[in-house]
């Protein structure tokens, strides 16, 4: 009678197991990387459109010249280290990324972590030494998408893995707002780059 009642106990334990554990699993899946990436419901329409974000797409957060506002955290920006796609049924994906460093955009920190409310928008694709605003490589649809606003990442946890952009003044876009760029030039002095420029 022990046996049996012993029996029952265990089995009815690694039932109960078994249906925790697949829960458990499919939370770890959910958050797996360390990004997820969104369309905007309106940028999603028609429901058959796909929306392919390459590899080397870079989102960047909002705060003017990475000092952030009192309590927010200083700018950042990460790149897609992998092409996913979106719809209309799907407008979010987790993706792999890595942290993008540029003293001259005053993007400084090697390690990007989570933070409430904080959402990061695309702005353009990693090209050679720096970033291509202009996208001319992609078509212009995805070019339209970003350049609205509508093409927007979270981060899940740490982003780390940095890529380093060696891009002066003369790399950015030229807003013709008047703009001392003398700061930029100074926190970008010490790049390999920008040390052959200055000894020439």
């Amino acid at each position: 009678m022990r046996n049996r009642a012993y029996g029952h106990t265990i089995l009815l334990l690694g039932l109960c197991a078994a249906c925790v554990l697949p829960t458990r699993a499919v939370h770890a899946q959910a958050a797996d990387g360390p990004t997820t990436v969104c369309i905007t419901t309106q940028a999603a329409q028609p429901p058959q459109t796909l929306v392919v974000v390459p590899s080397g797409t870079v989102f960047a957060t909002g705060a003017a010249e990475g000092r952030g506002t009192a309590g927010s955290p200083p700018a950042a920006a990460i790149v897609t280290t992998e092409t996913i796609t979106l719809t209309h049924m799907q407008p979010c994906s987790v993706a792999d990324a890595s942290s993008v460093v540029s003293h001259t955009r005053h993007w400084l920190r090697e390690k990007v972590r989570p933070h409430a409310g904080q959402t990061l928008y695309a702005i353009g694709e990693v090209s050679g030494n720096g970033v291509d605003t202009d996208m001319s490589d992609e078509d212009s649809a995805f070019r339209d998408m970003v350049h609205a606003g509508a093409l927007s990442a979270s981060i899940n946890h740490t982003v780390q893995d940095p890529v380093f952009l060696q891009e002066s003044d003369a790399d950015l876009p030229d807003g013709g707002q008047g703009v001392d760029t003398s700061a930029s030039r100074n926190a970008a002095s010490d790049l390999p780059s920008q040390r052959q420029v200055q000894k020439h």
